[in-house]
């Protein structure tokens, strides 16, 4: 299956909605009244299809992403197909959520700051950047902690100067003055910023320590030291460009990380904040595999054990 998605052609990159449908089809199907419903829509049906179609689009921008900054020798669509697998595997991660609108958000914000390297007046790419990153935090209000990852991009990508934090400032800052404005027009304008302040705060004693929570942590955990682990074998033999932009994927992965630890109130869904960089990591990892057979069976094993954990979890609630 996985020799399906090494090349960007038209066909293989549809072929990622058919690979989304068929990992996210069984919670659509089973899962109503066995999962929480959508925080976004109330329909169901609606609700399904706007996941299927929202992480369809996300692993489609994460591989032109890819692509476009030559963070990989070759053009193929790993990242993008590891991203929906990742993006599947928990129960908290099954439901269209305000998480992964905020991760669309990021997507195209990292899109925006890597465009910094190819201009020499990037106050434009600068403001857009922060700007989303700023309409990312309307819906899941720790994420205005990326303007930081903003911040450092600028600084890894181009020499600082005194005007780009003041352009990340208000980029970050005009979406909720417009959403502000919006609000107070409609009568509403002072329950923006108490609900900014319910949404975000440091609370690790939220943390569970059951056997399940346990697991879930740890299954992050080793992602994450397995994505450090290969941190050299990423950045090797590339250009100075895609070196730079490489480490803003590793801040931005650590960003995720603390995004989810100041998101209120704490879930394991919050672990999807980091499923965009995870999955270019395990995208890239397996292609540098030099034995493709190996590849297709990792991939298969993994494909086939979210399919199987998803029949035993509703199995077990039925």
């Amino acid at each position: 299956m996985l020799s399906l998605f090494r090349k960007n052609g038209f066909i293989n990159s549809l072929l990622l909605l058919a690979y989304t449908f068929l990992l996210q089809i069984i919670p659509a199907a089973l899962g109503q009244g066995r999962i929480p419903p959508s925080d976004i829509v109330r329909s169901p049906f609606l609700a399904s299809l706007l996941h299927i179609l929202m992480l369809f689009i996300q692993a489609i921008f994460i591989n032109r992403m890819v692509i476009e900054n030559r963070l990989h020798r070759d053009i193929m669509l790993y990242p993008g197909v590891f991203f929906i697998l990742y993006s599947s595997i928990l129960p908290e991660f099954w439901s269209f959520s305000h998480l992964h609108l905020a991760n669309f958000m990021v997507i195209w914000a990292l899109h925006e700051l890597f465009q910094i390297y190819k201009t020499s007046s990037p106050a434009v790419e600068i403001f857009n950047a922060s700007f989303l990153i700023g309409i990312a935090s309307i819906f899941c209000p720790p994420t205005i902690l990326y303007l930081f990852l903003i911040f450092i991009g600028v600084n890894n990508l181009k020499k600082m100067e005194l005007v780009h934090p003041i352009q990340i400032l208000i980029g970050g800052a005009l979406p909720w003055f417009l959403w502000f404005t919006w609000k107070f027009w409609r009568g509403h304008g002072l329950e923006v910023f108490p609900s900014f302040g319910n949404h975000m705060g440091l609370n690790v004693l939220e943390i569970g320590s059951t056997t399940a929570d346990m697991l879930k942590g740890g299954f992050f955990l080793f992602l994450l030291i397995f994505s450090i682990l290969l941190y050299n074998e990423f950045r090797k033999k590339k250009h100075i460009q895609a070196q730079k932009k490489m480490d803003i994927l590793y801040f931005a992965l650590f960003h995720s990380v603390l995004v989810g630890l100041f998101h209120q109130p704490f879930g394991w869904n919050v672990l999807l904040l980091g499923a965009p960089m995870l999955g270019i990591f395990a995208g890239l990892a397996i292609s540098h595999l030099k034995n493709q057979t190996l590849a297709e069976t990792i991939h298969f094993i993994l494909f086939l054990g979210v399919i199987l954990f998803q029949l035993f979890y509703f199995v077990t609630l039925a």
